[in-house]
Parts: C-alpha cells; structure tokens; sequence
C-alpha cells in the first residue's frame, strides 16, 4: 500500500496511518479499505448502520449537544473483527438502539444481538457476524445498564422466538453497500448531521455542509477507498444539504475495463470542507419542531422511519394507535378532520404536499425524515441585529450614511449584517 493509499484510508476510516500500518505489516496486496468477509457479517454491519444513524437522527431531533456525524469517530476494518470507536457522550443512545427488545408483539434492535463485555471493549455478536466496541470498558457497561439500557435479551442465551422469526427474513438488497457506508463512516466527520433511507434496492444519503455529493460520489464509486460494485448518483438540495444516492454497479467481466484515474479532485473538495471542521454552525442541528413528550418516541424504529420515508400515513397512524394514542388525538394534532383519520387509517392514501406538512409538522416529526424539506435554516432563532430599532434611529442611520457617502468616505462596514435585513440595502 503506497503512502498516498495509507493517507487516503486514513481519511475514510478516521484511523492514523501508523495504526493502518501496524495491522496490515506494511505493504500488503489488497483493497485499501477491506469488505466484509461473508453476506452474514455484511447484513450485519447494515444493522449496525441502520442503528448509528437512527441515533444520529433522534440526537438530532432532540437536540442533543454532540454533533451527529461524532457519534463513531473512528472504525477499523481490517481485524478479524470490525471495530467501531463510539463517543462515550453517545453510547448510550447507540446501546438503546443496537439492544434487542420486545415491545407488545414488536421486536427492536438487532434482532440476536448478544453482548460481552470486556478489559477494554465491548463485544458484539449475532448469528450473522461480529464486531466490537472499542474502548467501552466494564465500567463502562455497568454504567450504561444501571441507566436503564434494555439488557435481558442482550445476555439471554436462547433467542426469542420474534429474534428467530426475524433472522428468518430475506437478506436487504442493500446490505453489501450499507455495510461499505459504515466502514467509511468517518468521510461524513466534517457535516453537520447524516441520515439515511433504504429505497427498494438503493440506499440514499443526506447530509449538511461538510464535502459535497458529488465528491463523495466520486470517493465511494471510482477512489482506491471506492465500495466494491457500486454505482453512485450525487444530490444538490437547497440549503447546504447534499445527498448521495448508491446501488449495485453492474457486473462485469473481470479485467473487461481499466480501473478508472484516481479522483484528486474529490479528495481536494473533501479535505476542504472537512479539514477545518463542521462546515454548519452546531445550531444548525438543533431541533426545529418541539419534542411532544404526549406522544410515544417511536420515530427511529425501522419500521417507523421507512413509513415515513415513503410517505406511508396509514401505516405511521396505525404504529401511532399500537402505541396507545387515540384516534382523535392524532386528529387534534394534524388539524385533520376525525372521518379522514379515519379514512387513513383504513389505507386511504396522503399526497398532497401541504397536508403531508402538516401532519408532519402536528406529530412532531422532522419534514426531512419524509422527504418533505431538507432546507433548516442556518441559525434557527438568530435574530436581526436591528430589529429592536425604532424607525427614528433607522432613519438617522441611513442619513449618516448619506452624508458620508456625499463626501466621499468609505462606507465599509455600514448596516446591519444580517442576510436578508432590508437595512442592508437602504435604497
């Protein structure tokens, strides 16, 4: 592996290169950034991954201080086992996510997840595969559990039969490149929150600030560090907010064509909007909508999220009555009348755009987790720094200003900075 290659999967997985070095002993045949071994471990992975970002996004709803995309800072791929290095202020929302957990007749988490934990880190296993924890100790874990982590089925022996009935499911076409995502997690550090959406048989991206989409594209679809057979389509939404869309690549014949030129130019657009940091203010991840502490927290589970994700309104109001709310507070809340409850809830379908908002925004639920909007504004709450002038002071403002300009002084600096305040532009 050539330097420019240790440097590069440096940048992908958040390890140094001398760590790099001492797992692969120097120079050694291989991909930069290693794939799973077998479907189980990719599968896997890709409950892993859908759990980190189902925590990054209730982080992000809740407004939590921690950046989102901080919550796994490091990942090593290339032991035996996968390793993934958590920030401990994020633990254990992650814990809460991963634990496998009955509710009524619904099971949560990673369904056969087992866990042991360690000297130094935290083990975790399923009849798929593996992976740890790294620098979670004993400690650690005792810490998390007396904070009330759901851990009987996390060190049961046995698996439950909803546990055996989910192993049981079709393997997600989206597993081998879900599971390349979380090896490569670490290209997201400099944006602001990440979120991600399984649709049929490609797996989409969102993020804000931070490296663009098509540099990303580019990174995981034709870069020594590229997901093997993928095919990546970048996204440009307003307001910073960019957007990768990934499936399989078609197969062809080995060595049919040459590897395509490395992408300079996508590292060098990363490394600009990563190296300095967050490209967005940490407000930006603040919560536009009240939590409704009314309502059953159910936003991240899976089957929530693809609802939601496709728009499905009779299967989010039917999870919604499962968890105990009634009919008519699901009304009150979306300003819908009772008999169209009613009619959704029968399997009458939602498409108009301003109702979808509207019940989005009744529930509490962020307009992005149903591809309504992906536009926050930069600085929720920031204000105008004239809008406590009266129309006097305003007044006597701008004729300063027009005297100065009269004879000749520089107006640098003059008015109020704000985007968008009308005392920017006078005349």
């Amino acid at each position: 592996m050539s330097t420019s290659s240790l440097v590069k999967r440096y940048w992908c997985t958040g390890e140094t290169p001398n760590m790099v070095r001492r797992q692969r002993g120097g120079a050694v045949p291989g991909p930069v950034v290693p794939a799973a071994r077998t479907p189980g471990q990719r599968r896997f992975e890709a409950a892993l991954l859908s759990a980190v970002t189902r925590t990054m996004a209730g982080m992000r709803r809740r407004g939590h201080p921690l950046r989102p995309t901080s919550v796994v800072g490091r990942v090593r791929p290339d032991e035996k086992v996968l390793g993934l290095r958590v920030h401990d202020a994020a633990l254990d929302d992650l814990l809460t996510q991963l634990l496998p957990a009955v509710a009524g007749d619904r099971l949560h988490g990673v369904p056969g997840l087992r866990v042991r934990p360690r000297r130094d880190h935290l083990d975790l296993r399923s009849p798929d595969g593996e992976a740890r924890l790294l620098g979670v100790t004993r400690e650690r874990w005792r810490r998390a559990v007396a904070a009330g982590l759901p851990v009987d089925l996390a060190l049961a022996d046995r698996p439950q039969p909803l546990e055996a009935a989910a192993a049981d499911q079709p393997t997600p076409p989206t597993s081998d490149l879900m599971s390349g995502v979380l090896r490569r997690l670490p290209l997201w550090r400099g944006a602001a929150w990440l979120d991600g959406v399984v649709v049929g048989d490609t797996f989409e991206l969102y993020w804000r600030g931070g490296p663009p989409g098509g540099s990303v594209a580019a990174i995981l679809a034709g870069s020594t560090c590229r997901v093997p057979s993928c095919a990546a389509i970048p996204y440009r939404l307003r307001n910073d907010v960019h957007g990768v869309a990934l499936s399989a690549a078609p197969h062809t014949a080995p060595h049919a064509l040459a590897p395509p030129p490395e992408p300079d130019w996508a590292w060098n657009d990363w490394l600009a909007a990563t190296a300095p940091g967050p490209a967005v203010d940490e407000r930006a991840v603040r919560p536009l909508l009240p939590v409704r502490p009314d309502l059953p927290d159910v936003w991240e589970h899976h089957e929530m999220r693809t609802a939601l994700a496709l728009r499905d309104i009779t299967t989010v109001y039917r999870l919604l009555t499962h968890h105990g709310v009634p009919r008519d507070r699901i009304a009150a809340l979306t300003g819908q009348p009772h008999h169209d409850v009613d009619r959704v809830l029968s399997g009458a379908k939602v498409e108009s755009y301003d109702t979808l908002t509207a019940i989005a925004e009744g529930l509490g639920v962020p307009l992005g987790y149903m591809g309504l909007a992906h536009d926050e504004p930069s600085h929720p709450g920031a204000g105008c720094a004239c809008a406590h002038l009266d129309e006097r002071t305003k007044r006597d403002r701008f004729l300063a200003h027009a005297a100065l300009v009269t004879v000749g002084t520089t107006t640098a600096g003059w008015g109020c900075p704000t985007e968008g305040c009308r005392s920017t532009r006078p005349v």
